[in-house]
């Protein structure tokens, strides 16, 4: 392999001014996809890889940086994944709502606050977080938004998720007491308050 000389006198391969840096915003995806593995690991990049996953477009990079996300598996990255549930691409909600299961330390805390969004679509999405979780924690929550959600989709989902067999133990008592239909009931009172 040729060799030039650099400017400080050291020698570098011909081939390295002509190298390109992966960007984030190059043009090219696989360029792309590489400045994200290259940003995997680092806790000052959650801000960046989330901004990409706003506007990108190429899977393969989405995927790439979702992975890089989760590898963090901190509350900072289950954070900024979260404010993802909020937008109008439904692939890049589903994939938010996988990171976060991946990383359900940090996710079991962020239920309460998703639960409270104005957009029942979040609601929903934080109902089958919680759902992804299965610890008693996020069965406890399901049981406290039941108490009080109104919206008709998220009390469906809801039911649901509270009507599914594969719970902890302790889950299974609460589903004996308070099983599909009374949650689907509590929900339709609560939605027939709103209305008077």
């Amino acid at each position: 392999m040729g060799l030039m000389k650099a400017r400080s006198g050291s020698a570098l391969p011909a081939d390295h001014a002509t190298a390109e840096v992966p960007r984030l915003d190059h043009d090219d995806p696989m360029l792309r996809r590489r400045a994200v593995q290259a940003l995997t690991g680092d806790p000052d990049s959650v801000s960046q890889l989330v901004d990409l996953l706003r506007i990108e477009t190429d899977n393969l990079v989405r995927q790439a940086a979702f992975v890089a996300l989760a590898s963090l598996n901190s509350e900072r990255a289950a954070q900024g994944v979260s404010v993802l549930l909020s937008d109008a691409d439904a692939a890049l909600r589903n994939g938010a709502l996988e990171t976060l299961a991946a990383m359900p330390a940090h996710a079991g805390p962020l239920l309460a606050p998703l639960g409270r969004d104005e957009d029942p679509d979040v609601r929903i999405f934080a109902v089958l977080l919680a759902s992804e979780l299965q610890d008693a924690a996020a069965g406890a929550w399901l049981l406290e938004l039941a108490a009080s959600e109104q919206d008709a989709n998220v009390c469906s989902n809801l039911a649901e998720a509270l009507g599914g067999t594969d719970r902890p133990e302790d889950l299974r008592v609460h589903r004996a007491h308070l099983g599909p239909r009374v949650i689907q009931r509590q929900c339709a009172r609560q939605h027939h308050r709103q209305i008077l």
